[in-house]
């Protein structure tokens, strides 16, 4: 595998294809509008800074996405949860048979891609899979300038639709993420979604300091007390009695934040472990505004799949309702309507035997 399709010049998509780039693979980069292009067109590539250090040359560097996906081995598709279905229908026509297409970030784009191939009445032969996160922690820091501030050591999972082609698709990722795993089903990697356990319960207990901080603000070193560690960790228990219902792996969250090395050891509390983590100083200032991606994406994109999820299983998740009502309070937004549920994913009404059916061979 030499070429790699990377789809979304974000702060994710562009660490993507700059280090895929800095490590031998002839990358193209695609994004809807050129706004974001137009300064790595200029350069003819991004600037690695951080933990990996250099200038990565780019291949192609493009608006058009045929010409982007057109002979690639893997599409890497690196965009917010709310850019899954554009991308879906932007490149399901362009598919060529045999690719390997992979959302990296929040899990359930899968579900997505192939709510889309339905919608459209394509039929593609390729092999479909997500991750719960990105495989770095990044950030955009210039013209086609990028940080590339964490390595993460564990803790990346994997997994096909169907679930059939799992061991497949981890063979290939890991040429290019060897610390990748694979998990049960892309269930498993929509329900371990960090960014939803921990941004919102920290944020919104935290909103006196949203506007009104001096610079010295930080989310998680100042506004993780021990009672918005304990908000945190019950979101994080209603998350993990989803995941017993449905018989996938059950990893509490400091637990994760271990496995991938953001701390040292595994704490007896939420608390304790972010304060022992790097995870304190990540986050400068903390967010500026509520309409900020840690409410607009984690919340619509994160916790009202989690809390519809539950309802169709007959699993509770009152603290994450709240958070969502608060939020929807706050931006004068319905986040219940606006998000990821059951019925947009296409799986509601199904039982647990029905769903692992459908996750597993693809079928309903």
């Amino acid at each position: 595998m030499k070429k790699i399709a990377v789809l979304g010049a974000g702060d994710g998509g562009q660490a993507c294809a700059a280090c895929l780039s800095l490590a031998g693979y002839e990358v193209n980069l695609y994004n809807r509008g050129v706004d974001r292009l137009k300064p790595i067109l200029e350069s003819g590539g991004i600037q690695v800074t951080g933990a990996k250090e250099g200038f990565a040359k780019l291949n192609k560097i493009t608006t058009d996405i045929k010409e982007a996906i057109e002979d690639v081995s893997l599409i890497i598709i690196a965009v917010p949860a709310f850019a899954h279905k554009h991308l879906a229908e932007t490149c399901i026509p362009h598919l060529e048979d045999g690719q390997i297409v992979t959302y990296v970030g929040k899990g359930g784009g899968t579900l997505v891609f192939a709510q889309t191939l339905k919608s459209l009445g394509a039929k593609k032969s390729i092999i479909l899979g997500e991750t719960n996160t990105l495989p770095y922690a990044s950030k955009s820091i210039g013209s086609a300038q990028v940080r590339v501030g964490i390595l993460k050591k564990g803790g990346f999972l994997a997994a096909a639709l169907p679930a059939k082609n799992t061991r497949k698709l981890v063979n290939v990722l890991k040429e290019i993420y060897p610390i990748v795993v694979p998990a049960t089903n892309v269930l498993e990697t929509l329900l371990t979604d960090f960014n939803a356990i921990d941004h919102v319960a920290a944020l919104i207990p935290n909103v006196g300091h949203v506007g009104n901080s001096t610079g010295e603000y930080l989310l998680f070193k100042d506004g993780v007390t021990p009672s918005v560690g304990r908000v945190i960790q019950a979101v994080d228990r209603e998350r993990l009695a989803i995941m017993k219902v449905l018989g996938l792996n059950q990893t509490p969250y400091e637990e994760w934040l271990f496995k991938q090395g953001f701390i040292d050891t595994i704490e007896s509390t939420v608390y304790e472990a972010i304060k022992k983590s790097t995870l304190k100083g990540a986050i400068p200032c903390g967010p500026s505004i509520m309409q900020h991606r840690f409410i607009t994406e984690d919340v619509p994109y994160g916790l009202v799949t989690m809390a519809s999820l539950g309802d169709m299983l007959g699993v509770p998740t009152t603290v994450i309702k709240s958070l969502i009502t608060l939020a929807s309070a706050m931006n004068q937004v319905d986040y219940w309507k606006e998000g990821r549920t059951v019925e947009k994913l296409g799986i509601s009404g199904l039982n647990v035997d029905e769903l692992h059916k459908f996750v597993m061979e693809g079928k309903l």
